[in-house]
């Protein structure tokens, strides 16, 4: 008999879901409404950074999506191999399920919800592009310039991961979802994201990690276990093809744009 893979209850997890699925709708409607709070705050937040230039380097440089990827898969393997019994490894394969469907749920919605370009782009606040991202010309003609940033494909991506951890081993998820917190505020904070980005791109990655967490997911999550026991060379060598893919995320992102142009 397969063993039980859900200590908390499909109703407990389903309204966790409901609960944060609330809360990035309420963020949603405010990121279509900026001037309520998003560009207020995007405003003294960019008159804040030009006056620091210490604080805006030190701010970019924790940005890097390769760093910050490389961080929060390590804290995942690192999980995966602390714990070998059946269910965590099982909430760890559904959540990191849940947190590459979450990437693409937030690619739908970036191309479908009208919501305004990232702050240094957006015209209507005219910002000073901090000097650490570089040249402003240069960066107001890049292709990426003038797209929406609402949810982060890229925030999403790494909360989710950082909330599967969370919800297997709370302290090394703590670190985790704190580390990817910080690196959401240093973008908000050199103008890469409004507020409600960071609100957002967390309560979807939570919403889809708690969804993950049910009894049908779960027992998902037990078929990749055997293969895994079954073709371990095949399952680790796909693993790692996987875990660069997370890693270089932005970059393979930017080549598969340029390239769809």
């Amino acid at each position: 008999m397969a063993e039980p893979m859900a200590r908390t209850s499909d109703f407990h997890c389903l309204t966790h879901a409901a609960a944060l699925c609330l809360l990035f709708v309420g963020t949603t409607f405010l990121a279509l409404n900026p001037d309520w709070i998003d560009r207020p705050l995007a405003k003294a937040v960019n008159t804040v950074a030009n006056n620091q230039p210490f604080a805006s380097r030190l701010a970019f440089s924790a940005v890097s999506p390769t760093i910050e990827g490389t961080i929060v898969v390590s804290l995942l393997w690192y999980c995966w191999f602390a714990h070998d019994g059946p269910e965590p490894r099982a909430r760890l394969v559904s959540g990191v399920c849940a947190a590459v469907l979450a990437a693409l749920v937030a690619h739908l919605l970036q191309g479908s919800l009208p919501t305004t370009p990232k702050p240094i782009f957006d015209s209507a606040l005219g910002l000073h592009i901090p000097d650490v991202l570089g040249d402003a010309a240069v960066l107001r003609s890049a292709p990426f310039a003038g797209t929406p940033g609402f949810p982060s494909e890229r925030a999403v991506l790494f909360a989710g991961l950082a909330i599967a951890i969370l919800l297997v081993r709370l302290e090394l998820g703590l670190l985790a979802l704190a580390y990817t917190l910080a690196v959401e505020l240093a973008r908000v904070y050199l103008g890469l994201h409004y507020p409600t980005n960071a609100m957002g791109s967390l309560a979807l990655a939570a919403t889809m990690a708690w969804l993950a967490q049910t009894h049908p997911s779960l027992e998902l999550g037990a078929l990749v276990l055997r293969w895994e026991r079954g073709a371990a060379p095949s399952f680790y060598l796909c693993s790692s093809l996987l875990s660069y893919l997370v890693i270089e995320f932005q970059d393979l992102r930017e080549l598969a744009r340029g390239l769809l142009q």
